[in-house]
């Protein structure tokens, strides 16, 4: 995993297709694990409605956004098609160290187009914007993903190559 710190450079020398090219179609941007409630303390995911217990997770704390982590993807296949596992398993595409990880949780399928968020039967659920999915999901870019204790924010490489450019001005006049 890279930092977005260490992004930076290359897409400010990348336009957004070789960017893309290089990354892959999407990208998962790690969030730290962060047990704290965020700020305002509230848990209005739990309080605001009587879901079942253990449907939804609270929002999270702020962090710095140059050290958010960024998941290098594997090569999509010749008809644009990929699948990314998430788990413990050292077999998995994203490698988590979180015990409240099943060891193939979760996979993201991209069919040329669309992500596509599937459960594998793990353990402590999947989570999408703070809900916890049945099956499957539609990914849209900018959704938060749970698996455990571990957070993503899913973007399409084109939405980050240009958050990369906004947050670091080009330094050339």
């Amino acid at each position: 995993m890279r930092t977005v710190r260490e992004l930076q450079p290359i897409a400010q020398r990348l336009d957004g297709f070789a960017f893309a090219k290089q990354m892959g179609p999407f990208v998962l941007m790690q969030r730290p694990d962060t047990k704290a409630k965020a700020p305002g303390g509230d848990d209005w995911a739990t309080e605001t409605a009587p879901l079942p217990h253990g449907a939804v997770r609270p929002s999270h704390a702020p962090v710095d956004y140059e050290d958010l982590l960024i998941a290098t993807l594997p090569p999509p296949a010749k008809d644009g098609s990929l699948q990314l596992i998430v788990g413990r398993s050292p077999d998995c595409d994203v490698v988590l160290v979180d015990a409240a990880v099943s060891q193939k949780h979760a996979a993201i399928e991209w069919d040329g187009r669309t992500g596509v968020l599937r459960e594998l039967g793990s353990a402590n659920g999947t989570f999408l914007n703070g809900i916890r999915i049945g099956s499957r999901a539609v990914l849209r870019t900018g959704d938060e993903l749970s698996f455990g204790d571990s957070h993503f924010v899913y973007l399409l490489s084109g939405e980050l190559h240009a958050r990369l450019l906004r947050r670091w001005p080009d330094p050339k006049p």
